[in-house]
């Protein structure tokens, strides 16, 4: 199995709904961190966000900063630990995320009926699984013995 090509259509494809999300005055990034907020709720911190999406403290703050002065997201205290800080998106950051993600799914979902047969569309959503297990898959949880 040729796994360079595989990687290469996998990321043409994830590069298409990236620019499809940067159809709007967001950057992609800023998608990134309002999705991490949104899918980690009530847990998200900055460093949470750093940690799972790969960003740079240094590079999270200023995007923290923006996202809230545009009203996106909000910090507050956490109750039980005055040090931490939590983040919650707001309306406007759900309804950002919202469209962000409907754009995206529209594309996609004009992009499959144009392109590939009934058959071909179900195999896709076979595929899509087995990308999701792949995307799951920690090197470092591997059994060893093999």
């Amino acid at each position: 199995m040729d796994f360079s090509l595989l990687r290469t259509q996998v990321t043409r494809l994830s590069r298409r709904l990236r620019q499809e999300a940067q159809n709007d005055p967001d950057n992609w990034t800023h998608m990134l961190v309002l999705s991490a907020i949104d899918r980690l709720w009530i847990a998200a911190t900055p460093s949470m966000i750093s940690t799972t999406e790969k960003i740079r403290s240094s590079n999270l703050a200023p995007i923290l900063k923006e996202l809230e002065a545009r009203g996106l997201i909000l910090r507050t205290q956490d109750e039980s630990d005055k040090r931490k800080t939590r983040l919650l998106l707001t309306t406007a950051g759900h309804q950002t995320l919202t469209e962000s993600r409907k754009r995206r799914d529209q594309w996609l979902n004009q992009a499959v009926r144009a392109s590939l047969s009934e058959e071909e569309q179900q195999l896709l959503i076979k595929a899509g699984e087995l990308m999701e297990r792949l995307s799951l898959y920690e090197a470092h949880n591997e059994d060893r013995t093999r």
